[in-house]
This record gives structure tokens, C-alpha cells and sequence, in this order.
């Protein structure tokens, strides 16, 4: 093996390692807005169950005063 073919191998070693990591980014990515999606639905969640806790507590705390 002489230096050009180290140096075609190099080549092709970093088509094919660019490929690799377009092909990481583009599902990163995709990984990000899902997170991001979960997320969203979580904090909607954690509103709801924290305001139908208050509206219980307060339903209870009126049934006490008639």
C-alpha cells in the first residue's frame, strides 16, 4: 500500500463519515421536536391536574361551609 491509496481510503473514509453524521444531524433533529412536542403535552398535563386540584380542594373547602 503506497501513499495514494492511503490517501483514496482517507478520501473515502470522510465521504463516508460527512454522509454518516448529515444522516445523525437530520435524525438529532427529529429527535429535538419530539422532545420538544412531550414537552408541550407535560406542561399542559401538569397545568390541568394542578388547576382541577385546586378546583376539588376548593369544591370540598365550600361543601364545608354550608
Amino acid at each position: 500500500m503506497d501513499a495514494d491509496d492511503v490517501a483514496a481510503n482517507l478520501a473515502k473514509h470522510i465521504a463516508v463519515d460527512a454522509e454518516r453524521w448529515k444522516t445523525a444531524f437530520r435524525r438529532f433533529d427529529t429527535i429535538d421536536r419530539q422532545i420538544a412536542r412531550i414537552e408541550t403535552i407535560l406542561i399542559g398535563v401538569a397545568g390541568t391536574i394542578i388547576v382541577g386540584g385546586a378546583g376539588v380542594v376548593w369544591a370540598i373547602l365550600m361543601v364545608g361551609k354550608l
